[in-house]
């Protein structure tokens, strides 16, 4: 079992802590290349070396990127192309929720939380698509794996980015996820009318994973989340490794799961999946004004 996934490259954002650092675990155990692409580059050597001690993978290889920064991303991107000849799957999980801290901005000027867990999916998949592409086989398609939540609402197309709304931290992260979801419908789109050698797909890890993501949450809203259950780590996420690595879902696309099965995603709209990924292509526009 561990050396059956040994030819395959995976990508992994936001693997230091929490979710990130549970599938990075679990696919160094299954045998997987990884690549960890973090923030803190110290805290990437440390689950690295994690990884080492368990044994399974076949090589372990840290990264940097802030996900928040387009330039960061770009220079990721293009730093991994120059080291890899091939990417097998993507993993989108990098994400924050700020708790109750004001408003603030990336270095581009865009909305933080925005910035980090859309804006970053978004362009790190633009950015290696054509790499994914190549490396696809007949029969066998590379992946994309988003990780969005249950814990999606708030979403406002005609304010994103709190222009006009008062700030809520919960509800920039709440609109991030649902934004992930509808990103997701309409790359899927987008790979199946390109042929389908690449397939996207997200995930919800379950509500109040322990994490501390939502440590910065109002007592009530928490009580309200613990009370439709609590989950580990390792089972919020368990449906990441198994989209990444099972046979079972080669060539699904577009679907949003949860325990291992598909969930009904109540954003789906296609006007605002479409209208959503025009403004991310406006807000990630290259330095020659060229989205992707």
């Amino acid at each position: 079992m561990v050396d059956s996934h040994s030819n395959k490259q995976v990508i992994i954002t936001g693997p230091t802590s929490g979710i990130g650092r549970a599938i990075a675990l679990e696919l160094g155990g299954l045998g997987f290349n990884l690549v960890l692409a973090c923030r803190d580059v110290a805290q990437g050597e440390q689950t690295a070396q994690e990884i080492a001690r368990r044994g399974g993978a076949a090589t372990v290889e840290v990264m940097p990127i802030d996900t928040s920064s387009q330039a960061s991303v770009r220079a990721f991107a293009q730093q991994y192309r120059e080291r890899h000849a091939r990417l097998d799957v993507l993993i989108n999980n990098a994400g924050m929720n700020r708790g109750p801290q004001p408003r603030a901005t990336s270095v581009d000027g865009i909305e933080l939380t925005f910035a980090t867990n859309v804006l970053g999916y978004h362009l790190l998949t633009r950015e290696l698509l054509g790499l994914l592409t190549a490396s696809a086989a007949p029969g066998a398609p590379t992946r994309i794996v988003n990780v969005a939540s249950q814990f999606a609402s708030d979403l406002d197309l005609d304010d994103l980015q709190f222009e006009r709304r008062p700030f809520d931290s919960t509800k920039a992260y709440a609109q991030s996820k649902a934004c992930n979801r509808l990103l997701t419908w309409a790359l899927a789109r987008r790979l199946a009318a390109a042929g389908g050698s690449v397939t996207a797909n997200a995930m919800a890890p379950g509500l109040v994973v322990d994490t501390g993501l939502y440590r910065h949450a109002p007592p009530e809203m928490l009580a309200r989340l613990r009370q439709r259950g609590g989950r580990s780590v390792a089972q919020g996420a368990d449906t990441a490794v198994w989209l990444t690595s099972c046979d079972e879902v080669t060539g699904v696309s577009g679907q949003f799961f949860f325990d291992r099965r598909e969930a009904v995603c109540e954003f789906r709209d296609t006007a605002a999946e479409e209208r959503l990924w025009a403004i991310c292509e406006g807000l990630t526009a290259g330095p020659d004004g060229q989205g992707g």
